[in-house]
């Protein structure tokens, strides 16, 4: 069965090519993906995902917030915070959200997809 995966980033061009990326790997589907909070939350009172891939830094919102919520009201789903930031800050608060995985940006597609699997496994994944 495939992971549906959630993609949350506020760069269009980003969610577009990491939708092309995970698209063409058989294990995954990308249900859907968003800029702001308020969609992820209204697809997730009604749709169904494995995984969410979420960035720390968006535009109107903050990603740890969105995690911190998400666990509690989903806490099913798997988050993975696909991020810029290597502080260990960020790490920290990503693992106190009950989040599952924390993958650099610029870990490339290896490092995303092994994320990915790890965590569907039940695995946890922190790749900074």
């Amino acid at each position: 069965m495939k992971k549906r995966i959630i993609i949350i980033d506020d760069h269009k061009i980003l969610r577009q090519g990491l939708k092309l990326i995970l698209g063409r790997n058989h294990k995954y589907e990308v249900v859907a993906d968003f800029d702001n909070e308020e969609d992820l939350f209204s697809y997730l009172n009604g749709g169904e995902a494995d995984i969410i891939l979420l960035d720390i830094h968006l535009e109107k919102s903050n990603g740890i917030d969105i995690a911190k919520k998400a666990k509690l009201s989903f806490p099913s789903v798997k988050i993975i915070m696909h991020t810029m930031s290597c502080e260990s800050y960020y790490i920290n608060e990503t693992k106190k959200t009950g989040a599952e995985g924390y993958v650099l940006k610029s870990g490339g597609q290896y490092a995303l997809e092994k994320a990915i699997d790890l965590i569907a496994n039940g695995s946890q994944a922190y790749m900074a």
